[in-house]
């Protein structure tokens, strides 16, 4: 493959409908707080498959799709952004829906997700999946998955592997599949649960010890804590004005992949991941 040449990527993963809501001013508990909401498409694996896509990827979405009227929109809006959903698979249940509540910087104060639909992807469906996964450049998983089925893809794919382990409570599933992983990116929440280390360096060290061959650690505004088996570092952020950061990991996400196909070394891979979160999240406004 040469360096210009065009990446196919399969993502496997969840998109849904995100609900996000952004206060005038600081939240008040227990009360009815006055802002804005916007609806729009999402989902970990949705996020990341779409800027690959937008980064010059050919890009193959494996999800589970709801079965009521909001799934029409969904799709709509994948095939809009040049994402391939002939692999994915219809269901009964409702449709994937995320509702977010930001404080008034524009960062997660709360969230709850309805994933249900994704259960349908099983080891039993991935089966039938994975010759034409293996044919790709790379795997793109998110922990919306099944533990199961995560293992069951790694312990089947023969491309590199990059998971992101979407939330705190959904990252644990990843622990069984940590030596399979060609990379992986959690924010430092996440990263502390899976480690139980609080410092993003001493967690990095300890992903990477568990198998992993490159982490690259999300600090927000912080930059990003990247390691390998030789190095560990910094590399950071790109200032932006107070502006809503949801979608900046999926993006980050993206261009690591990308950056991790063309050989960059650890450092690199994190640079090309802040600049694609910053223009993702320029973008948006």
């Amino acid at each position: 493959m040469t360096p210009n040449s065009t990446r196919k990527i399969t993502v496997v993963g969840g998109m849904n409908l995100d609900l996000l809501a952004f206060p005038n001013a600081p939240l008040i508990e227990k009360d009815s707080n006055p802002g804005k909401i916007t609806l729009r498409p999402g989902g970990v694996g949705r996020n990341i498959a779409a800027r690959l896509a937008a980064m010059g990827a050919e890009v193959f979405f494996i999800t589970a799709l709801g079965s009521d009227e909001r799934e029409p929109l969904l799709s709509s809006f994948c095939l809009q952004s040049g994402i391939d959903l002939s692999l994915s698979l219809k269901t009964n249940a409702p449709t994937p829906t995320y509702l977010c509540i930001h404080d008034e910087k524009g960062d997660m104060a709360l969230a709850v997700s309805d994933m249900t639909a994704v259960d349908a992807i099983t080891p039993q469906v991935m089966e039938e999946k994975m010759a034409f996964i293996n044919q790709s450049n790379a795997c793109v998983l998110d922990a919306n998955l099944a533990p199961e089925t995560l293992l069951y893809i790694a312990r089947h794919a023969a491309v590199p592997l990059i998971l992101d382990p979407v939330s705190c409570t959904k990252a644990p599933r990843a622990t069984s599949i940590l030596p399979y992983l060609t990379a992986i990116k959690p924010n430092l929440l996440e990263a502390q649960m899976m480690t139980g280390e609080q410092e993003a360096e001493k967690a990095a060290r300890a992903l990477v010890k568990a198998g992993v061959k490159n982490v690259f650690i999300s600090k927000g505004a912080q930059g990003v804590c990247f390691a390998d088996a030789n190095s560990v570092g910094i590399s950071p952020a790109l200032s932006l004005p107070a502006i809503p950061l949801t979608g900046a990991g999926d993006a980050l996400c993206a261009g690591i992949t990308m950056a991790l196909l063309k050989g960059c070394s650890p450092h690199e891979c994190a640079q090309v991941g802040c600049r694609a979160a910053y223009e993702a999240l320029l973008a948006a406004l």
